[in-house]
Parts: structure tokens; sequence; C-alpha cells
């Protein structure tokens, strides 16, 4: 076939090619045409072998994945045979299974997930999977899921359809919903009871049709008969569901090839299981498991670097990643003194790049949006492969606009009704009535201090009126930090993270990058304008044209780059927080799926590789990634790059005689005393807010700091 398509395989390949009869693993790194050389496959057993296409199941994870391979089977093939072998996704052969069923059976059902759902129950519920789940959490919990909770509660429905979990395996899960288990049975039993039909969502496709399969010998038998040859691409994304079913097809003959590489298993949140893929030769003790390891895709360094790397993790299969592309340029690390630093220089080495392919990857979709906001600033075009706009509905963003627009009316009970339990003046829900109930109007402040309040209460809200005052007449960066710390907003998150399980560094951190996109506007309006100008512009990006992507690392999967920029690479971030508690207690399961994660960020890279980490996340002081110490250490192929420096170069003549011990006021923290100077920080004991390391740049650059007048 080589004539005809002009392919020339290597030797894994070909032996991979020629595997056809019993079960074969073939473990392909990246950049090692895993594609390619599973439509060969393919050909030979059509072309070669004469088998019929209609006896050939092929099937992948993504729609993406199914048609891609069409696609390319038809570029190699089309030419010369008019052959075509269906590609589709387990998905869709679930449901297949399902749908046949069904309608043999005679069992009227309905799809509540994935569009075209139609029709409501008598009381006017729409049969769709959002309102059903949000209905069935109030009746559980008593009160309504917030926009994060609905997302953490479909995630964990998700994942524990696809590990086939039940009974109190379901109550080890973690998610951040109230009562999960409890509404996820609850959900279950509405969907076989509320409605006249049997009501199906994405994940039951899966769970319906293993149970057809298993409980029902005489269908298996037809699906058996009907393929003499399973081929499975991407198999290290496949859940437990998916692999058993893809096991029950593909006996009693066990002609089963699946393609995958354990390094690449990054989607264990959403029930992807890499033991299936390490218990393979125990699963089938007469398999063949071969590896393709040769990398087409990236240079010299990059290879061993990220071959190096990838050997911190215990659980996977030995294997030696090598390219015949040479030596092109180190990989680089680069160290930064905050994360705005980082996304500057980012943004500067975009601007020279030329035509380049460029991607910038992150873990996270907030850690995106100030460099969306810089890049928009700088008039750089990008594309977003994943432009997900939830971040500015966020109810933490939220409730910053809403302290705003308070700080310009207080008198507006409807914004005070949301905000009243989140900053300290301590109004109860029984005085939010009482003063709902007046027609009064004016200060909403001035009225709470005409009704019967708490002792305690008398100092704090006039103290809270003249905080909201200041507030609209601060810059917006400002502004929020004088929310967070002198109307206690930081304390009242800490408490909720403490109560309900909340994610601290996910919360926190949408409040740094709040600030960070406040520090380029001027006034309030300005923020709130740009906020909602921002969100316009990522909902849009995934339509543009670039040669810049930004996207998420497990997006990113798949694809590949002139040059690579990974930013945020801190602990907290990537290896979380979560992952790192895990593996300190002895759990290495989430650290391993995190290192594979940064594995395959690195493995994006054709010739630059940049790493870049800082040492301040707004004003939190972080630690570089566990991970990027891994790559440091790896000699000959690295170059590191401490850009702290700058720090040391602030001109610092605007706070001549603030030494130590000088009395000095902050325009966010008021009074305090400085104690020292260090690596470019002032540190200040405030009055209120405690010990702060402040950046001497910003509080220079901004005329943060002034020495306290002495009284005559």
């Amino acid at each position: 076939m080589s004539t005809e398509t002009g392919i020339e395989l290597n030797d894994s390949q070909k032996q991979a090619v020629l595997h056809t009869e019993g079960p074969l693993l073939l473990l392909a790194s990246p950049g090692s045409g895993k594609t390619t050389t599973l439509n060969m496959k393919i050909a030979y057993l059509l072309f070669e072998k004469k088998v019929a296409p209609e006896r050939i199941m092929a099937v992948t994870f993504s729609k993406a994945s199914a048609r891609d391979m069409s696609r390319r089977f038809d570029d190699y093939f089309s030419g010369w045979s008019s052959v075509k072998v269906p590609f589709s996704t387990i998905h869709s052969f679930a449901y297949k299974v399902v749908r046949e069923f069904m309608r043999k059976e005679n069992i009227p059902y309905q799809l509540i997930e994935g569009g075209g759902q139609k029709g409501r129950l008598p009381g006017g519920l729409p049969l769709q999977k959002t309102f059903i789940l949000k209905k069935v959490y109030e009746d559980v919990n008593g009160t309504q899921a917030t926009e994060e909770e609905m997302e953490d509660l479909m995630s964990y429905i998700s994942l524990v359809k696809n590990r086939m979990l039940e009974g109190r395996e379901l109550e080890r899960v973690p998610c951040q919903a109230k009562a999960a288990s409890e509404v996820f049975q609850a959900y279950e039993s509405f969907k076989q009871s509320e409605a006249e039909v049997t009501l199906l969502d994405f994940d039951d496709m899966l769970t319906f049709c293993h149970e057809i399969l298993r409980e029902n010998p005489d269908v298996l038998s037809v699906y058996q008969q009907q393929f003499d040859y399973v081929l499975t691409d991407e198999s290290q994304d496949n859940s437990i569901v998916q692999h058993e079913i893809v096991e029950m097809l593909a006996a009693p003959s066990n002609n089963l090839c699946l393609v995958a590489d354990d390094d690449q298993s990054i989607f264990g949140w959403r029930g992807a299981e890499v033991d299936k893929l390490l218990q393979f030769k125990e699963t089938y003790p007469e398999a063949t498991v071969l590896t393709m390891t040769e990398n087409y895709r990236s240079s010299e360094e990059i290879v061993h670097v990220a071959n190096r790397f990838i050997k911190r993790n215990i659980d996977r299969y030995e294997k030696e990643m090598t390219t015949p592309n040479g030596s092109m340029q180190d990989v680089e690390i680069h160290a930064f003194q905050n994360d705005e630093k980082q996304l500057d220089y980012v943004v500067q080495q975009i601007q020279g790049r030329g035509r380049e392919e460029t991607a910038v990857l992150y873990r996270n979709h907030a850690s995106v949006i100030p460099l969306v906001d810089q890049l928009d600033r700088a008039g750089i075009d990008f594309y977003m492969k994943d432009s997900e706009a939830k971040f500015f509905r966020h109810w933490i963003v939220e409730d910053i606009l809403n302290f705003l627009r308070f700080s310009y009316n207080d008198s507006r009970i409807d914004i005070l009704e949301r905000i009243h339990t989140k900053f300290n003046a301590y109004i109860s829900k029984k005085q939010m009535d009482l003063l709902k109930g007046r027609s009064t109007k004016g200060s909403l402040f001035d009225q709470l201090l005409q009704l019967d309040i708490q002792e305690y209460q008398k100092k704090a809200v006039p103290k809270a009126k003249q905080t909201f005052q200041d507030i609209n007449n601060m810059r917006p960066d400002e502004a929020i930090v004088t929310i967070r710390e002198k109307l206690g907003y930081d304390r009242v998150l800490r408490k909720m993270v403490d109560k309900f399980g909340f994610r601290a560094d996910q919360l926190f951190g949408t409040l740094d990058v709040l600030i960070r996109i406040a520090e380029s506007c001027d006034t309030l309006k300005d923020f709130a304008f740009r906020l909602k100008e921002l969100e316009e512009i990522v909902k849009n990006a995934h339509v543009r044209e670039s040669s810049l992507t930004l996207t998420t690392f497990h997006s990113a999967k798949g694809l590949e780059f002139d040059a690579v920029y990974m930013i945020d690479l801190v602990d907290g971030i990537i290896p979380s927080n979560d992952d790192i508690e895990d593996y300190r207690d002895g759990e290495r399961e989430a650290m391993e799926e995190a290192a594979r994660l940064f594995y395959v960020g690195m493995t994006r890279a054709r010739v630059r590789l940049e790493l870049l980490t800082y040492h301040y996340l707004g004003k939190e002081r972080v630690k570089e990634s566990t991970f990027l110490h891994n790559v440091r250490t790896i000699a000959g192929s690295t170059k590191k790059t401490n850009h702290r420096e700058a720090a040391n170069r602030v001109d610092t003549s605007a706070l001549e005689g603030m030494d130590p011990g000088t009395k000095v006021v902050h325009q966010a923290f008021g009074r305090g005393t400085v104690m020292e100077y260090k690596d470019g920080l002032i540190v200040i004991h405030f009055e209120e807010a405690g010990y702060k390391e402040l950046l001497l740049e910003t509080c220079v650059e901004r005329g943060l700091l002034s020495k306290e007048k002495q009284e005559a």
C-alpha cells in the first residue's frame, strides 16, 4: 500500500499493522503517527485480508476524532478505492444498541440531553436534564443550586455512571454540591417514574447499553457476530463502562486492538480509567503489547525533557520516547516576580513571534482572562479552543459588582438583600425584612440605625456606610481590595469554604483575576463595562482564525504548535492543592494524572517550549510547581532565566523617609507600620488588615503609600 498512498511505515508501525489476530494493546507516544497507523491497519484488513468493511468496528472517544479518522482515511485511499469504513464514537454505537432494544421491547423513551429535547411534565417542568436536576436538587436540599454546584453535580453524575459506582461508593466521590449522592439517586428515580416514558441522558446511553448486552446474551451475540475486528483509538480516555462494552463486543475471538497512551490519560475526573490499560495482560493473558515511541513532532530537546519527566510516575508502562528530529533550542524556564510580569512577558513574546503557530496553555479557565484582557488591549488576535464565558457569571463576580453598585446608591434594597450576609455590618434576615417593609427613602444604613439593632452593630453600621462611600471614589482595583479587607468579604469566603467545601484557591483566584482586570481601569464604571466587553470577546473567540491559540491543557490534547507557552506553573494550580494533599496522604493517583497533564502540555510543542512560573499570585506568596522543579533537574536540555532582577531596579525615591518603624497610610489598607524591605517587597503591619507583603513597584507607580501626618 505504500506505493498507492506514499506512506512509509517504520518497523514498529508495520508490526502494529500486521498484528490482526488476538488482543493487541498499541501504546503510541505523542507524535508517533498513531492515527496514520490505525488507518493503515484498517486498510490492511480491507485490501490485503479482504475483510468486508461492515465486519470492522472502528470507534474513538469523540466525534471530532471520528471525523478526523474518516477524513484521513479518505485522503489516503479515496483515489484508488471507494470502500469506506464507518468511524463512530462509543456513545453513538451505544445509543444504537439502546434504540434498537427499546423499539424491539416496545419501551417508550425520550432523550433529555444532547439537543432535540421536547415536552413538559404536567406541572410544566421541561423534559431537559438541567431543569430536572435543578428541581431534584431543590427537593432534596430545600434550596436552589448555584451554577457552580450544578456544574459540579453534572460532573459527579457523569463520573459515577462511567465508573458504574453504587451504594456507599457514591458517598466517597467528592462533590461540592450538597447531598450529591442523595440528589443523584433521586434524579435516577425521577427519570424512571415521573414521566410516561423512560428518560435518558447522555451517560445513560452507556449504562443502558452495558446492561442490555450483559443481561441479554442473544442481543450481545448478534453484535458479536456482526464484527470480526474491533479497533478503538484514544483508549486511555475510555471509562470503565466503555472498556467493558468493547470487551463484550470483541469476545469470543478477542480480535481487539486498543490504541492508547497511558502517559496521556488525563480525564479521570470524567471517568477515564487508566488502570484498564495497565491491567490489559491480566484481562487477556495471551495479549500482545506493542509500543510506538518515535516522536516525529518535537525537537530533540523537548522529547528528551518530556521523556525524562514522565518517568516520575510509577503506574505506567515503561517506554523510551525518541525522535529522528535534530537539536533546535533548549526548553526554557522563566521565573517572574508575579503573575502580572509573567503575562507581560507572554504578550511581549507573542508580539514579536511572526507567523509561527503559537499556543498559550493553562489549567484553569480563569487564568486566561487577564491574558485575554492584555492581548485585546495590545490589538493581538487570538483563537480560543474552549471559549468558556462562565467566569463572568460566577457568583463572586456578581457579588463584587453588587458591592460596587451599592457604593453608588446605598438605598437599593434589592442589592443589599443579595450582599447583606457578605460584609461586616452583620445585618440579619429579620432586619432585612423590616427594611423591606419601610416606605422611607434614603440610605439603608441610616434606616438600619433607626431600628432596634444589636449593640455591636451601632459601630459596625456607620463604619460600613463610610467604607461604601469611600469605595465609590476609589480606583476599581483599590475598591476590590477594600471590599475584601475592610468589609470582610475574604473572611466570609473562608467561612463558606469551611461550611460548604468550596475550593479556596478557586474563590480567591477569581478575586485575583478581577483585581488584575481592574488595574487597567480608571473608574468603577469603566471596570463594569470592561467585564462585559471581555465576556463578549471570550464568547466569540472560538470563531476567529488566528495563528495564536489559547487553550487549557486538557483541550490541547491532540494538537501541535511551533511554540508553546505553559503558564501559571505553581503549586496549587498544577498540581492542584487537592492533588498535593492526596499525595501527602499516600494516594498518588491524582498527582500522577496531573503529571500526565503537564506531559501532554510539553509534547504539544514542535520547536519552542517555554515553562513560566512566578513567586506571587496577586499578593499571595506561591511556590513554583513541583513538576517544574522536576524539569529543572533534567540536565542538558533546559535554560533557566530568573526575571526577579527587575524588581530591584524600582525607583524608591518616592518612599524616602519611610524606614522600618515609620507610620504610613495605604489607600486600601489604612494605617500601618513599615516592618522591613526585602526582594522588591515592603512589609507593613496594618492596624486592621494585619501583616502584608506588598510589591514596591506597585506602591510607587500607583502612589498607594504616604507617611502618616503627625498631629501638631
